[in-house]
Formats: structure tokens, C-alpha cells, sequence
């Protein structure tokens, strides 16, 4: 049975851990719909795409947000993550995608995410989850995914420059910030053999 009645507007309850979140003053580093970052671009109802980057590796994620009733935006645990080169197969592979030529179909890009195709004649719905390989070389699917609707499908397929955009600016910004902290090591490690050196140079003259 597909999900003909699907929800597509996600309206899920956030809830605070205790009430000492509900006095806290508004934080302007808090995301809402008003100051979204430029790596991260809204696919309709409370879905998002943003790269980031995290212990030395760039990801692309789609991902479900909540909405608690200030209105600031919280990520669920629904939603995939790719490397930039998945996501280059992957926008590759939805630019030839027909949800409504061949129903209930799927396919794997680079054996890392699957796309399943949930359409129906009324409704175009897409389910969107990783994979991975255990040790047997076996692979078994992760429980989060993402469910997209013909809305959140179009804002995907326009949002790939802007999003490899980001890719670049991130890896740029990453390569330079490793450079600066590699020269300022070197840098230290310079003045330390030149002290050494001086200090050696002053006790030997005595």
C-alpha cells in the first residue's frame, strides 16, 4: 500500500526538554525562517538542504526541521547525508528521474543512498535513505530517511549550482584555513629553533 495521504506540510510538535528553554531570551544565532544561512536553502513545508563541514569532511544533507512556538527551527533525526560526489550521482540520476513512468521502483547511487518511488497517479512522493555495508559485505538500510513531495523535488533540482556552489566555497574555506594553521606551525616552530639557537649562542660566549 503507498502513502496516497501522505503529509506533506511535516507538522511535528517540538518539545522542550524542560520549561528553562521556553525563557530563554531569542538567540540571533537561533535559525528561523527569517535568517537562514546561505548554505542552507528551504524545499517547501520543513525541509532543508545545507552543506557543512565537520571533522575534515563536506556533507550535503537533506533533512526534516520542527518548529517549536517561537517559531525557531530544530533538525529531526529524519534525513540523509551525502559526500559532494554522491550528490553529484544522485542529481545526476533525479535529472532522469519519472516517478510517474514506473511506480514502486528504486535506485542506489555509488551503493551509498537509495531513492524509492512512492508515486502514485495523484501524487508524486519520493523516499530518500542510506545505506550501509556491514562487515558480512552485506548492505542494510539506516532508519532515517526523508520523504519528498513534487514540491520539494523541483526546489531540489534548481537548488544544485547553489548547493555545489557552497561545496566549493566550504572545501576553499577549509584548504585555506588548513594552510593558515600549517604556516603559523611552522612559523612557531621556526622562532623556537631560532631561540634555541640564540640562547646556545649566549651561554657559549660566557
Amino acid at each position: 500500500m503507498l502513502c496516497h495521504n501522505a503529509d506533506f506540510n511535516y507538522k511535528r510538535k517540538y518539545k522542550p526538554l524542560n520549561d528553562t528553554a521556553k525563557k530563554m531570551c531569542f538567540n540571533t544565532n537561533e535559525l528561523t525562517m527569517d535568517n537562514l544561512p546561505k548554505h542552507m536553502i528551504h524545499l517547501g513545508a520543513l525541509i532543508f538542504i545545507s552543506v557543512n563541514t565537520f571533522q575534515k569532511q563536506t556533507l550535503i544533507h537533506i533533512q526534516l526541521y520542527a518548529k517549536d512556538d517561537r517559531g525557531i527551527l530544530h533538525p529531526t533525526k529524519d534525513g540523509v547525508s551525502m559526500k559532494p560526489e554522491v550528490w553529484s550521482a544522485f542529481h545526476g540520476q533525479l535529472n532522469s528521474f519519472r516517478p510517474y513512468e514506473k511506480f514502486e521502483n528504486a535506485f542506489i547511487v555509488k551503493k551509498d543512498i537509495c531513492l524509492f518511488n512512492l508515486s502514485d497517479k495523484g501524487n508524486e512522493l519520493v523516499s530518500i535513505q542510506r545505506l550501509f555495508q556491514r562487515n558480512d559485505s552485506s548492505f542494510q538500510f539506516v532508519l532515517e530517511r526523508v520523504l519528498l513531495n513534487s514540491e520539494n523535488l523541483d526546489k531540489l533540482h534548481d537548488s544544485f549550482e547553489l548547493e555545489f556552489e557552497c561545496v566549493k566555497n566550504k572545501l576553499l574555506t577549509y584548504t585555506l584555513c588548513e594552510y593558515v594553521v600549517l604556516l603559523a606551525r611552522n612559523i612557531l616552530l621556526k622562532d623556537k629553533v631560532f631561540c634555541h639557537s640564540r640562547n646556545d649562542t649566549i651561554k657559549f660566549k660566557r
